[in-house]
């Protein structure tokens, strides 16, 4: 799967500026704030497809641990 996002010339220095902001963009990184930002949206689609993945273990191991009966 590839995932493109396309910002609007106009529009990027301001996302790009929000996203290092929100994330505490570090000048010593060596990295550009365009990189930087980047590698956070990568890095939040990581976390968001992890947190999901987790619930439906959760899920399944609570349905299964649930349904024992301890007599």
């Amino acid at each position: 799967m590839i995932i493109n996002l396309n910002i609007p010339d106009a529009d990027a220095p301001a996302i790009v500026d929000g996203v290092c902001a929100a994330t505490n963009y570090d000048v010593a990184s060596g990295k550009t704030k365009a990189v930087w930002a980047k590698e956070q949206v990568v890095n939040l689609i990581k976390l968001t497809a992890k947190r999901g993945l987790l619930r439906s273990s959760q899920t399944t191991i609570s349905t299964t641990v649930d349904g024992v009966n301890i007599t």
